[in-house]
C-alpha cells in the first residue's frame, strides 16, 4: 500500500555530518538549519516524481529516508513529529 505525500521530518547534527555538502541538497528535500542542527523534511510531490523515473532508489518509509540521508552524509539523524517541525512556521 502506498503512503502518497506523505512528509517526513528529521533532525542531524551538523557537527558529526562533516561529509554532507549542504550546497548539493537534492529537491525532493528541504534543508534549514538552527541551534539544534539540520532540520530536514521531504518534498514528496518532487520525491514521488524523481522514484517514478528512476532518480530516487528510496523507499518510502522511514527507514527508508533515514538510510537515504545518512547515504548524503547526514549523521546522528533523528525523526521528528512533523508537527513539532513546523511549529514555529504555524504561528507567523
Amino acid at each position: 500500500m502506498r503512503n502518497g505525500c506523505k512528509i517526513y521530518c528529521f533532525l542531524a547534527s551538523w557537527e558529526r555530518s562533516t561529509g554532507f555538502d549542504d550546497r548539493r541538497v537534492p529537491d525532493w528535500l528541504e534543508l534549514g538549519v538552527n541551534w539544534q542542527g539540520y532540520r530536514i523534511s521531504t518534498v514528496p510531490w518532487v520525491a514521488d516524481v524523481a522514484r517514478a523515473i528512476g532518480l530516487l532508489p528510496v523507499e518510502d518509509t522511514l527507514d527508508g529516508w533515514i538510510s537515504h540521508l545518512e547515504s548524503l552524509g547526514l549523521q546522528e539523524v533523528t525523526p521528528v513529529s512533523c508537527e513539532d517541525f513546523y511549529q514555529d512556521r504555524l504561528y507567523c
